[in-house]
Order: structure tokens, then sequence, then C-alpha cells
């Protein structure tokens, strides 16, 4: 009776540590990772313009030469040139005004030179030293009539556009007094390089 006893209590013990050890090498499953929240902010960054560029400004500063004629049946083309003299660009846009005078340039003769109808005016843009040029068409005076008035001319006055001063060039030829007779023709001021042969 009391090995029956013995031996059940040691069969209990043997259970109750089987029951500990399989309690103890029991696998849990893994907690989970915590959660992580990333909080972007956004910022709308300012949008920048380049700065606009300047309009160059109306040449005030030029000097004026007349180059070598081109002769074609009954008329004479002279290109007159003109040369940005100031250290920043400029420009000039449209006809200058050409009037004959006598030879010490005090007084006017003929009829002012008229503006090419084909030519057409646009701005231009001279750089410094920059030149641009005009094309001055003056018709043979002999073409006309008595009633023309032929008289000898010693100059020119040239007016560059939208300046007021007047540049006196050296000029011999032909002309008609009477005002009627337009033998001096002009075109609008376009880019053009500079001549080496302007007087």
């Amino acid at each position: 009776m009391e090995a029956s006893t013995r031996c059940a209590r040691l069969l209990a013990a043997l259970l109750a540590g089987a029951a500990v050890l399989a309690a103890g090498c029991s696998t849990s499953s893994p907690s989970a990772a915590p959660k992580v929240t990333h909080k972007v902010s956004s910022r709308r960054l300012p949008v920048i313009s380049p700065s606009p560029t300047p309009a160059a400004a109306t040449c005030t500063s030029v000097t004026v030469l007349l180059g070598h004629a081109t002769q074609t049946a009954g008329t004479a083309y002279y290109p007159i040139v003109f040369e940005n003299l100031s250290s920043t660009p400029c420009t000039l846009e449209g006809f200058p005004s050409v009037t004959f005078t006598n030879t010490n340039f005090s007084a006017k003769i003929g009829s002012a030179a008229t503006k090419n109808p084909s030519s057409l005016a646009h701005l231009v843009t001279l750089e410094p030293e920059g030149t641009a040029k005009a094309l001055l068409g003056v018709a043979n005076a002999d073409n006309y009539s008595s009633s023309c008035g032929q008289t000898a001319v010693g100059g020119i006055l040239v007016q560059a556009p939208s300046l007021t001063n007047t540049v006196r060039l050296p000029f011999t030829g032909l002309t008609c007094v009477n005002p009627r007779y337009h033998v001096l023709t002009v075109d609008a001021v376009v880019l053009g390089p500079p001549l080496l042969d302007a007087d």
C-alpha cells in the first residue's frame, strides 16, 4: 500500500515537471512592431520671375557719314551711315530728314527728301559703335525741264530720326530750286555694317 502511494506521488511529480517544461518551451507570437508615422509638411516656394531687360533709349549721340554713290539710270544712291558713339545700346526708327544747302550751309535749296513709300520703318538697335544706314536717292536734275530751276548745291543737312540736331555734310551736285520737283528721296533706317569707304 505504501509502495503504491509512493509511486503515485512520483508519477504526479513527473507530470507536473513535464507541464512546466512544456510551458517554458512554448513559443509565443512576437508582438507587432510599433507603427511610426512621419508627418511631411509642404511649403510653397515663391516663384521668382527674371527681371525684364530695360529697353534701349533713343540714340542721342551719333556720328553721321555719307558713303560713296551707287549709280543707276537717272539716280545716284548714297548710304547715310549713323554710328552709336555712346557706351550703351540705343535705338533709331524711321526716316532721316535730308535737305540740300549752299556751300556755307546758310540756306536750304529745293525740297527736302521725300520718304520712299516702299521702305518700311521699324525699330533698330545699335550696340556701342554699331551702325545703321539709310539710303539717299539723288535724281539727276538734268532730267527735268527748265522750269525746275536747276542750281548747284554745296552740302546737305541730315537729321537722324527722333533727333533735333542737324549734321552738315559736304556735297557737290545739282538740284531744282522749284519745290514742285523732288530730287531727293530717302529710305528708312536699317541695320548696316560700317562703311570703310565713307566720306
